[in-house]
Order: structure tokens, then sequence, then C-alpha cells
């Protein structure tokens, strides 16, 4: 029979019975401890699920000169236009291809700023673009009762979480404790991790 899912509510749940305390003031500040604990992990540990794939229509001329990431981007790992891969390039060396070039095929990309790429030359026309990236985890609330870490990390998660909650508390005592089931699911995480053999620098690059 297959383990039951780690939901928001089952972690809030297993953190009060864990830490032996229900008061009020407690269980409010759970939701916090558990949002640092997913922030810790994801920091720590980034591999093939986190992977997103997306594709976007180029606009033509100036307006087609920077793209909208999607919303939960956090970094890039390739981008291209039918199957050809564009070159990462510094925002400086795009922005003067882009005023000096005749518009095209664009060829090569950067980060224009959080929100956006740029892109150049200049789309002469609209280009469907396949681009890869890492996003963000979804984090968990009481309207997204699951995600990434709850499916593949959830013992990191509930050992994350208590030991937030340990210092929260002040006992001092129970921290060595939760700290080394916590570091130990880590591990195992960071190990399979590697074990994926994800290149995570696959942005493409001229020689």
């Amino acid at each position: 029979m297959a383990a039951p899912v780690m939901t928001y509510d089952s972690l809030i749940d297993d953190v009060i019975k864990y830490s032996e305390r229900n008061d009020v003031n407690f269980v409010n500040q759970i939701p916090r401890l558990i949002m640092m604990a997913e922030q810790e992990i994801a920091a720590q540990v980034k591999t093939l699920w986190e992977l997103s794939p997306v594709n976007t229509t180029t606009l033509v001329g100036v307006q087609g000169a920077t793209i909208l990431k999607p919303a939960r981007w956090r970094k890039t790992v390739s981008m291209s236009i039918n199957g050809q891969p564009l070159l990462h390039r510094s925002q400086d060396y795009v922005r003067q291809l882009q005023y000096e070039s005749n518009q095209g095929v664009p060829k090569y990309y950067s980060d224009y700023d959080y929100n956006h790429w740029a892109i150049a030359p200049i789309p002469d026309d609209e280009y469907e673009v396949q681009i890869t990236y890492y996003s963000r985890i979804q984090p968990l609330d009481e309207t997204n009762q699951e995600n990434l870490i709850t499916r593949e990390a959830p013992q990191a998660l509930l050992f994350g979480t208590l030991l937030q909650a340990q210092g929260y508390l002040k006992s001092l005592d129970k921290i060595p404790v939760w700290k080394q089931y916590y570091d130990q699911s880590m591990q195992a995480l960071v190990k399979e991790n590697a074990s994926r053999n994800v290149d995570r620098n696959t942005s493409v690059q001229e020689p």
C-alpha cells in the first residue's frame, strides 16, 4: 500500500503533533515556518523536476526586442528558434546588436531584467521560441495543498519545518535532533540529485 501523500494540512498536523504544541500563537506561526523550510530546500536542491518548458511567439520589430519571462522563472537553461539554439550573451552585447544590426531571426539572448529576456537581432517576423528554464516551486498554502517538495521530499520538508519550529520555540535541546534528521534527508536528496546527471549549465555558448 502506497504511503499517503503529504499535504499542507497534514504537514501542519504533523508539526503540531511532533512539537507537542497546539497553542494559537505557535499554530499561527506554522505557515511561516513551512515557507522558510521550503525556501531552504529549494535553495539547496535543484533537480530535474524543477525544469519547465514553455513556448512563446516573438512580436515583430522593436516591440519584439524583449520576451516576457514566466511568472515563476528562476534561471534560464536554453532558448531556441526552429531548433537552432540562441546563444547567451551579456546584456550590453545584445543591446548593442539590437541597435547596430538589421532585423532578422534572433540568434542571441540575455537577461533584460528580472521579468524579461532581450533578444537580438530584433525580430523581422513572428518566431516561435522554445524555452527551458528552472521554475520556482509553487509555495504551499491552504489553496495549494501539494507541490514538488511534498511529493518528492516530504521528509526533508517535515524535518526542516520542525527544525525551524524549535528555533521559534527556543527549544535549544531539540534543535540538534531535528537538525540531524533534516541533514540526513537533505544528503539523500543531494545524492539523488547528482545521480540524475543533469547539466545545469546547458545554455549554449560560443567558443
